[in-house]
């Protein structure tokens, strides 16, 4: 080899080895047996805890996510995620789920897992008919049922034939809803699938129940009832108490409803089911406030209070789950910039190898060679630390995202706080003041401490705070309906005329203590399809409030009006009251909450205004408000008008 080739030689080798080493990037550490055993038995083990208790089992599922994640383990991540979606759909948090869901969906789809891919859509299905997308939802229904046809998944198919039936019952198609149902039961029975045959039989009452075929929906949830406590599935046993509870309350038999409900409250609290719960406590308010039983009904509206509490703590305990999974995240990142620095060092390194070669090569007189070489080496140096500063931004902005979005969170719930700081302070003041006088008249007039002349008196203002007090109840009642429903009413046919009417009589009392013309100048003629109790809240408080503030011998006047053009009605309530100023208007229209006082001295709690003017505009109208201080009050109130 001459001296020429031997020089060449050397300088390739100084070129290739600092480029070998460049090349061989840190990857991530790959999953053990160990691992994958243990991912699988912390996904398993969480999940089984589910119907007994929700909350430990995201837990469990999230810090199984995070190790999955750092093993690179994707069957065991994707079906974490799965478990985490079914978790959500039990706890009633839809949305969550469908989005988990969209998760593991792309990973079953890389590692080609089609049964888990149809298993997945199944549960996707179901949060989008929860959410109501009936049409979205019933086609992942017939995709995974052709899947599961295929694979010859008897209890998959079952279950599946059950989801789709229950479309057809949501859309009216009693006929084919029925029709589904008895096949799933029959293949339940001969593949001896009891969740299959318990779900068929509740869906059986549904069905029955829309009908009206009481009788029918009572023995088929009865049937369901019985198999799933057999199973000692908590869950299924308090969903059938409900609607056992519920069909009761239809039939007019308060004392069975009260019982069923009082079951279906126990076995949800043991599943963690708090939806289940809130709906348990609202029918037995509902029953006892039907039944003139207000002590009971109030009893389990503190009740219902605590489960809201239950179910914020709870939701704030996800979100720390969340946050912990961020900072997990956070040490991954860190653990990315660790490696980069190496990386960087190692360059420095190879750098200054390459300087003490070209050095080595300039003596015997390649510089031009060597400076070449180096020039290019440069420029891979810089582009690639020029990529890795990129990665790094890109992931500080990824977490500056998340930040916002977390503050963002703690700001609905400090407001969630606040709403129901302003709601215990109603309920112990105003709801529990009447209460308390109410105590005290009664034993003076039981002691006979009271002249005869006096009780009457007394009788009569123990009527009118009743009247104040049932009228702040039900406002509180739908305004909390309101707030853990989140949805509509159903609309039906209203006479505006003989609803004022019926108000009217209901306020006769203190219209005749103060001696008020109360004047109904609505038109007989006009029907709208409206949620009824929303506009009976609405005239309610607007009535009341007039009485309140009208001075003796004064009059309130109802009158319509509808404005074809823009598809309006208009319905204003007039009186010839104190009126308002300014300042009370501004705090009305900024939905700030104040207490008031009537002419009469009568208590008022601020609350019925607020809750006008919020169910006004959660249904597309708005409340305007033309006063004077003097001259009497004009509240109108605009929305869409659909002629019934």
């Amino acid at each position: 080899m001459t001296p020429t080739n031997r020089l060449y030689s050397l300088l390739l080798l100084l070129v290739c080895v600092p480029a070998f080493t460049q090349q061989k990037k840190v990857s991530p550490p790959k999953a053990t047996i160990q691992d994958i055993r243990l991912i699988d038995s912390l996904n398993i083990a969480a999940y089984a805890q589910k119907n007994q208790d929700a909350a430990k089992t995201l837990n469990g599922l999230f810090n199984a996510e995070s190790l999955a994640s750092d093993v690179q383990y994707k069957k065991g991540l994707a079906i974490n995620y799965l478990y985490q979606g079914q978790t959500y759909q039990h706890l009633g948090y839809d949305q969550q789920a469908l989005s988990t869901f969209h998760k593991a969906l792309p990973i079953f789809r890389e590692l080609k897992d089609t049964f888990h891919i149809a298993f997945t859509s199944h549960q996707m299905g179901q949060s989008l008919k929860q959410n109501g997308k009936l049409d979205e939802a019933l086609k992942l229904y017939n995709e995974s049922f052709r899947v599961f046809t295929i694979l010859k998944n008897q209890e998959e198919v079952i279950n599946i034939r059950n989801n789709i039936a229950e479309i057809e019952l949501m859309l009216n198609n009693f006929e084919r809803a029925a029709n589904g149902f008895k096949t799933s039961l029959n293949a339940s029975i001969a593949a001896k699938y009891s969740l299959g045959e318990r779900k068929s039989y509740y869906l059986m009452g549904l069905l029955e129940e829309k009908r009206k075929n009481y009788n029918e929906a009572a023995t088929n949830y009865v049937q369901s009832l019985y198999l799933n406590q057999l199973k000692n599935d908590r869950y299924g046993a308090a969903k059938n108490e409900l609607q056992l509870g519920i069909l009761n309350n239809t039939k007019n038999m308060p004392g069975i409803a009260v019982n069923y409900a009082k079951d279906a409250y126990k076995d949800a609290s043991f599943a963690s089911a708090t939806n289940i719960q809130k709906e348990a406590a609202s029918l037995m308010i509902e029953v006892y406030r039907k039944n003139g039983d207000i002590q009971k009904a109030s009893q389990w509206q503190d009740s219902l209070v605590k489960i809201l509490n239950l179910q914020n703590a709870n939701e704030r305990n996800y979100a720390l789950n969340y946050i912990e999974v961020i900072k997990n995240q956070d040490i991954l990142k860190a653990n990315a910039e660790s490696q980069a620095e190496n990386a960087i060092r190692v360059q420095k390194e190879q750098l200054l190898i390459i300087t003490v070669g070209t050095f080595i090569l300039i003596i015997v007189a390649v510089l031009a060679v060597l400076a070449l070489v180096n020039y290019q080496r440069q420029r891979y140096f810089g582009k690639e630390l020029k990529q890795k500063n990129e990665i790094i931004e890109m992931n500080s902005e990824s977490l500056d995202k998340l930040n916002k979005e977390i503050s963002q969170q703690n700001i609905l719930l400090e407001e969630d706080n606040k709403t129901k700081s302003k709601l215990l302070s109603i309920i112990s003041h105003d709801l529990r003041t009447p209460l308390v006088n109410t105590k005290g008249v009664l034993n003076l007039v039981n002691q006979g401490m009271v002249p005869p002349e006096e009780t009457d008196r007394l009788l009569q203002l123990l009527e009118t705070q009743y009247i104040g007090t049932t009228s702040l109840l039900d406002n509180l009642l739908f305004w909390i309906k309101g707030q853990m429903e989140g949805k509509e009413d159903e609309k039906v046919k209203v006479s505006l005329y003989h609803l004022v009417k019926s108000l009217e009589d209901e306020q006769r009392l203190p219209l005749m203590k103060k001696h008020i013309a109360f004047k109904n100048l609505i038109d007989k003629g006009i029907s709208i399809m409206v949620e009824k109790e929303m506009i009976r809240i609405v005239c309610r408080n607007l009535i009341s409030n007039a009485i309140k503030f009208t001075n003796e011998n004064g009059s309130i006047e109802l009158s319509s009006k509808i404005d074809p053009e823009q598809n309006l009605i208009h319905l204003t309530v007039k009186d010839s009251g104190i009126g308002m100023t300014k300042e009370a208007i501004a705090k009305v229209n900024a939905k700030q909450y104040y207490n008031t006082t009537g002419t009469s001295l009568e208590k008022g709690s601020g609350f019925g205004l607020m809750l006008c003017r919020d169910l006004i505009s959660k249904n597309g109208g708005e409340l305007i408000i033309e006063s004077e201080p003097g001259k009497g009050s004009a509240f109108t109130l605009t929305f869409p008008f659909q002629h019934a």
